[in-house]
């Protein structure tokens, strides 16, 4: 199955996966940011973007097997895996399972084991989804993922990340959305394996991933360090991309080589 990925830089690897309902694109600051050190992978998972859309259902195997395949497909044996939301949960699955073909971890704006709130919220956005398509949900998917402040000042970001969401194939998106409103259930067993440097970052208002998912991971994962960047809300990489540039690449730039 073909996965769609642009390749830039040069140096170690650092590898962006996206969230659910979004693409490659959402990653443009952090690309440009990170190119002049380091090699930069971003794709589009399955489902997504300029992938392949295979017949439903979807797993989070399927999107870590996903991942294995891209970095043998181009020769990356270790990277730094950067993984937004349900990236995010792409991206600690995979470092549980393959440890040795992780550098370090980035979980940004991730969400872990939501409480029977938490669950019935994100399991009726599946029923909308399910009743009415992806169109009806975007409006309010916009207003959880950025500040009012910001959405005023930068309408063409807003324009640009709701025609993402329209684009997508209904039924992959359907697909995939299920996997993200139900894998967070048990990350702590799978995020308790994890061994490398891990970074767990996310924003003050993210309703979705709270601050206090991330500091349940950051007590989970042995090796990690928690930040909460104030005033932000979930699409923190966009959002947020001056503070979470300068946090990740002061992060990336402690952990050994070898």
């Amino acid at each position: 199955m073909a996965t769609y990925y642009l390749d830039t830089g040069h140096g170690l690897p650092v590898v962006l996966i996206h969230g659910v309902g979004l693409d490659h694109g959402m990653w443009h600051a952090q690309a440009d940011f990170l190119k002049e050190h380091y090699r930069v992978v971003r794709y589009d998972m399955f489902g997504h973007g300029q992938s392949c859309k295979p017949a439903a259902p979807y797993t989070l195997d399927l999107f870590e097997q996903q991942l294995r395949a891209l970095l043998d497909e181009i020769d990356i044996n270790r990277a730094h895996l950067v993984g937004f939301s349900m990236g995010g949960l792409v991206a600690g699955a995979f470092a549980s399972r393959y440890p040795e073909r992780v550098r370090s971890l980035v979980l940004a704006s991730t969400v872990a084991e939501r409480s029977p709130e938490q669950k019935r919220a994100v399991l009726d956005r599946v029923t909308e989804v399910e009743k009415s398509g992806p169109h009806s949900t975007i409006q309010a998917a916009l207003k959880r993922w950025f500040t009012s402040q910001y959405a005023r000042a930068n309408p063409e970001v807003l324009a640009s990340v709701g025609q993402c969401l329209e684009n997508n194939d209904p039924e992959a998106y359907l697909a995939a959305y299920r996997v993200f409103a139900t894998a967070d259930e048990g990350v702590g067993k799978r995020f308790s394996r994890v061994v490398c440097p891990a970074l767990i970052i996310t924003g003050e208002r993210d309703l979705g991933a709270t601050p206090e998912m991330a500091r349940r991971m950051h007590q989970i994962i042995e090796n990690s360090k928690c930040v909460i960047v104030p005033y932000v809300k979930h699409i923190l990489p966009v959002e947020g991309a001056e503070a979470f540039n300068r946090i990740l690449v002061e992060f990336l730039a402690r952990i050994r080589v070898d």
